[in-house]
């Protein structure tokens, strides 16, 4: 049976964008919206508390930690999030857990907006923790979501689209906090109140969206919505190729493990053999992510401007320029992703990455010991961007779009989750334990990361699999080689499609179309079905 490559149609754009908009991109938005009125908040922290106990009573000590425990309560938020998203999305269906994700958008954002006027930051408190839950949703259901609407072969693309967007919601947070928008003592709480508004446009059409066709399919068994999910996606009535794919995959799965939708526990997740290592590997790259060093090189950034005498009030605009660097260079993985491949864009940009930290090592010593050295400032700032850019077409999107192309239907939603957990695990140990290996290291705290990411390069080099152009089934197959497989294989492999060829009058198709087969990929040898 065969099939041409999906290409983009109207219903699919527009569904994919409104989803995003309502949740990767109020992920970003979230984690960059308190950056630039920091000191406002904490202004406005050390007046109610002078109020509340007296000025002897309020230190600076006090309003830093209570501002740190602010920031902090947004990740375990997010953590409860991405575990009931996974909870829920096999529940409810992927729509429907979106839709009821935006219940703490709507709620945090009217506490944080609120605290003002009450003089109460402990509203803007439980306001990040409801945003957090929400920002766990997101990024558990999103990817899920992208993967499942997605044609084979831009499944790459739309699974970046999901990082993309969350770059675009910090980088838009960071330009509305500036001074001369809402960045205000008067006005930074309607910088949060801004977080409904996509929310609001998700509320308006997401209700109209059909589910998933494979969630309706492989969960709720149910052909005929599928079917019509599939022609709207799509954007034609000729779907019989993507429905045998689905069905591929269900009897791959079912004949491997019973009922699929029923059997895949959590214990089944974390004990099958089959699961475990792309579980692990799904896992891993988000520890990669988390300790590549980004984090670093953001928090040095602002020095590091000023080392190159930048003006101190011109600093906010280099930074929001690096994070507009960060959101093109996203913008360039999209297509990418389905022209390269995962692999290339993970280890080229990883060993870019070793090397320019260092170049910023060396950099950053000699600076210190002598300030004078001509230019070395500016290649320092070279260095940062070319950092971000490196990072921004690897570990930026490919760990979170990687992990949802791992698993089959069944597995995918709480494997999503542990992988989203882990995510938010990997944020909060960063987030308390860099600023003390900061004071430690000094102006040597990018070689932790250089060992941390020549290490992460090997791991990635002998255990990530390429994902690029592969049904769920095919990739699934590469963690249990053993098994009999019946795929929609494409035809870049010459030897075996010309064998099929052969026997079926193939030979004049395309070279961007599919066909079934029934083979062990043990030996790659072809089987009459």
């Amino acid at each position: 049976m065969i099939a041409k490559k999906r290409g983009l149609n109207a219903n699919l754009v527009l569904s994919t964008f409104v989803v995003i908009f309502g949740s990767s991109f109020l992920f970003g938005y979230n984690i960059g919206v308190l950056n630039q009125p920091t000191q406002l908040i904490k202004d406005f922290y050390k007046d109610v508390f002078t109020k509340r106990y007296g000025n002897e009573s309020v230190t600076e000590s006090t309003v830093t930690v209570t501002w740190s425990l602010t920031t902090a309560l947004f990740i375990p938020g997010g953590m409860l999030g991405a575990f009931l998203g996974g909870f829920l999305a096999d529940s409810l269906g992927r729509k429907r857990t979106l839709l009821l994700s935006h219940v703490f958008v709507f709620s945090g954002a009217a506490l944080s907006t609120a605290c003002v006027a009450a003089e109460a930051p402990e509203l803007l408190m439980v306001g990040r923790i409801l945003v957090g839950i929400n920002s766990g949703f997101a990024n558990c259901i999103a990817p899920m979501f992208l993967s499942e609407v997605a044609p084979f072969n831009y499944r790459g693309a739309f699974g970046t689209l999901h990082q993309l967007f969350v770059t675009i919601g910090i980088f838009l947070s960071s330009v509305f906090g500036l001074k001369q928008l809402l960045g205000r003592a008067s006005l930074w709480p309607y910088l949060i109140l801004l977080e409904i508004f996509p929310a609001l446009v998700s509320l308006a059409i997401v209700p109209f969206l059909p589910e998933t066709p494979r969630f309706l399919l492989l969960v709720q068994k149910d052909r005929d919505r599928a079917s019509e999910a599939l022609k709207f996606y799509r954007k034609t009535d000729d779907v019989d190729t993507d429905m045998e794919e689905m069905d591929t995959e269900h009897q791959a799965a079912s004949s491997k493990d019973g009922d699929q939708h029923h059997s895949f526990t959590w214990k089944h997740l974390f004990l099958s053999a089959d699961l475990r290592r792309p579980l692990f590997v799904a896992c891993f790259l988000q520890i990669i992510q988390q300790f590549s060093g980004i984090n670093a090189v953001f928090f040095y950034s602002k020095s590091i401007f000023e080392s190159a005498k930048v003006r101190q009030d011109h600093i906010p605009y280099a930074i929001i320029g690096t994070n507009a660097v960060n959101v093109f260079m996203t913008v360039i993985a999209v297509p990418l992703m389905d022209l390269a491949g995962r692999r290339p864009l993970l280890l080229l940009p990883m060993g870019v990455m070793i090397v320019d930290l260092i170049l910023m090592t060396i950099c950053r010593v000699l600076q210190a010991n002598d300030p004078s050295i001509a230019g070395i400032a500016y290649v320092t700032i070279a260095c940062v961007i070319v950092y971000v850019i490196a990072f921004a077409v690897g570990l930026g999107p490919i760990p979170m779009m990687i992990g949802a192309e791992l698993f089959r239907q069944g597995p995918r939603p709480k494997a999503m989750a542990a992988v989203s957990v882990v995510n938010w695990v990997g944020t909060f140990t960063i987030a308390m334990a860099f600023e003390s290996i900061q004071a430690a290291a000094g102006d040597y705290t990018f070689i932790i990361f250089i060992v941390l990411l020549s290490a992460f390069l090997v791991f990635t080099y002998f255990f990530v699999p390429e994902t690029k152009n592969k049904t769920f089934e095919e990739i699934a197959h590469q963690f249990s080689p053993g098994d009999h497989l019946e795929v929609e294989e494409l035809e870049e492999f010459p030897d075996l499609a010309d064998d099929v060829a052969d026997g079926e009058g193939l030979e004049n198709e395309e070279d961007n179309h599919l066909v079934t087969l029934n083979f062990n990929a043990d030996d790659a040898r072809t089987e009459q079905p």
